[in-house]
């Protein structure tokens, strides 16, 4: 088993971009490293609840964040930058970055899979971790290609589309859902070791559009009919280190 992908994404929620290596601490530095505020409700936005964030890409030179909005590119360190999002975004909102101790409250419209057609979701709030932008506990994600080529194959064109899933790793294997025997066991992966915490849930996101194809419930109604609606794992380093595309990925022992 070997990574063949890494991805990074600086702004929580938009596209990210793909990194030949990148260190790992506690996080893949950068990576979620910015968030868009609502100005009225000091909620971070997020794609759970506004669809059109995975409309714009992110990504990151030198100290600074740089975001592809309607093929227009904007530097994080300009002076009109939350002008510009709040247009794209029709609301007003600011970028920011997490401080630390800091939680942010994140609203997602609930969608379990189960019904067949999704008319007014309830919404929820849920908090990010103490100075994060992430929506979980775990700070790396992983899935396997074989889990990508089934669902392409059984639920359709597109399902099984790595930005979908936004992966930070995306590693190459033979079964799908392979990656699920790894919960609870500790991988090394080029000089960084993590320890697989969980199989990930997998939530409304899913179901929207991205690039060239439409919205689709399909394939979160198949993970919630047949693989309790997850696909891929959640991940928290143990041990910092460099991983590269190439790198092999390797199940420790214990002891």
């Amino acid at each position: 088993m070997s990574v063949l992908q890494i991805w990074r994404y600086p702004v929580k929620s938009l596209q990210g971009e793909s990194l030949d290596s990148t260190e790992v601490t506690d996080v893949i530095p950068g990576d979620r490293g910015w968030g868009i505020i609502d100005n009225q409700t000091g909620h971070l936005l997020s794609a759970k609840r506004v669809p059109r964030l995975l409309e714009g890409q992110a990504r990151i030179i030198r100290d600074h964040c740089v975001l592809t909005i309607d093929r227009n590119e904007y530097s994080s360190e300009e002076d009109k930058i939350n002008e510009k999002l709040s247009e794209w975004l029709e609301r007003p909102v600011t970028l920011s970055r997490p401080n630390a101790g800091e939680t942010r409250n994140i609203e997602i419209e609930w969608d379990d899979g189960t019904a067949e057609i999704l008319q007014d979701p309830d919404v929820f709030e849920f908090s990010t971790a103490p100075g994060w932008f992430f929506d979980s506990s775990s700070s790396l994600n992983l899935i396997g290609s074989a889990t990508l080529d089934f669902l392409e194959k059984r639920v359709g064109p597109g399902s099984g589309d790595v930005r979908r899933f936004r992966p930070n790793l995306l590693v190459e294997t033979e079964k799908p859902f392979e990656e699920n025997d790894w919960v609870g066991k500790d991988l090394r992966i080029g000089t960084a070791e993590v320890f697989v915490k969980k199989r990930t849930d997998r939530c409304i996101v899913i179901t929207r559009g991205i690039g060239e194809f439409s919205a689709s419930r399909s394939t979160l109604r198949f993970l919630s009919d047949h693989h309790d609606r997850e696909a891929g794992i959640s991940m928290n380093p143990t041990q910092p280190g460099v991983i590269c595309t190439g790198d092999v990925v390797e199940v420790l022992e214990t002891s």
